[in-house]
C-alpha cells in the first residue's frame, strides 16, 4: 500500500497543469524578499548585540554542508533566525502554534541521526530554561551540537504584546536574571562561549565547532 496516498494524489493531480508565472514570483517573493534596510542594521547598544547581526554571522556556517541541520525555537530571538538563515531541506521550527522549548532535544535527536554535518538550534533564554538539562544527556551520549542562545533577560514576545496592549510602564512577569547560559554548559561538560559585541561572533562560532563537543554560545542581545 502507498505510504503517502494524499501527497501522491496531489501530485497526480498536478500534472501537466502549470502555475501562473507571476502568482509563482509572488509567491516566491514572500519567502525571499527581506527589507533593504536589514543589510546595515545593527544594535546601537554598547555590549549588546541586534539579532541579526547574530545571524548574519551564522549564516556562513549553515550553508557550508548541504546536510546541516537547523533548529529554531522560541518566540523572538528565533524568530529573526528564521527569517535570516536560509531555508535549508533539514530545517525544524516551532510552528504556528509557537509552543517553545524543544530545541535541545531536537538537536539531540538530529545528532544521532546525522553523525557528521553540523547542528545548529538557535533559541531564547526563557527557551532555554525548559530543557537545559538536555546538555547533560548530550555531553554523556557524546552529541556534539551548538546552540546560540539570545539573552535578553526577558519573555520578549510576551514583554512586547504587553507593551502594545498596556503601556511601557505597566508590562509585568517578564523579567528573567541575564544569566551566563555558557557556563550552564560548561558546569554540564560542554563548551561555552559569552559573545557581546557582532566582532566576536565568529571566533565563537569557529571555537564551538570545533570543541567537537555539544555547545552554547550566549549572546548579549537586546
Amino acid at each position: 500500500p502507498s505510504t503517502h496516498p494524499a501527497g501522491e494524489s496531489l501530485l497526480r493531480r498536478a500534472q501537466g497543469r502549470n502555475a501562473d508565472a507571476g502568482w509563482l514570483r509572488e509567491a516566491r517573493d514572500c519567502f525571499t524578499s527581506r527589507p533593504d534596510s536589514w543589510v546595515s542594521l545593527k544594535s546601537q547598544t554598547a555590549g549588546k548585540l541586534h539579532p541579526i547581526e547574530v545571524f548574519r554571522a551564522l549564516k556562513p556556517y549553515t550553508e557550508r554542508d548541504p546536510d546541516t541541520v537547523l533548529v529554531c525555537d522560541g518566540g523572538e530571538f528565533a524568530q529573526w533566525g528564521q527569517s535570516v538563515l536560509p531555508l535549508l531541506p533539514r530545517r525544524i521550527i516551532n510552528g504556528v502554534g509557537g509552543s517553545i522549548g524543544s530545541s535541545l532535544p531536537m538537536a539531540n535527536a538530529a545528532r544521532l541521526v546525522e553523525p557528521k554535518a553540523p547542528v545548529f538550534a538557535v533559541l531564547g533564554d526563557g527557551t532555554f530554561g525548559f530543557h537545559m538539562a538536555e546538555f547533560e544527556t548530550a555531553v554523556r551520549r557524546n552529541l556534539p551540537f551548538v546552540a546560540v542562545v539570545g539573552t535578553d533577560a526577558r519573555w520578549n514576545a510576551e514583554h512586547n504584546l504587553q507593551v502594545r496592549d498596556y503601556g511601557r510602564e505597566r508590562t509585568h512577569g517578564c523579567e528573567l536574571l541575564p544569566t551566563r547560559y555558557d557556563r550552564v554548559v560548561e558546569a554540564l561538560g560542554g563548551h561555552g562561549e559569552l559573545v557581546e559585541n557582532a566582532e566576536q561572533m565568529q571566533g565563537a562560532i569557529e571555537r564551538a565547532l570545533a570543541s567537537g563537543k555539544p555547545a552554547c554560545i550566549s549572546v548579549s542581545n537586546h
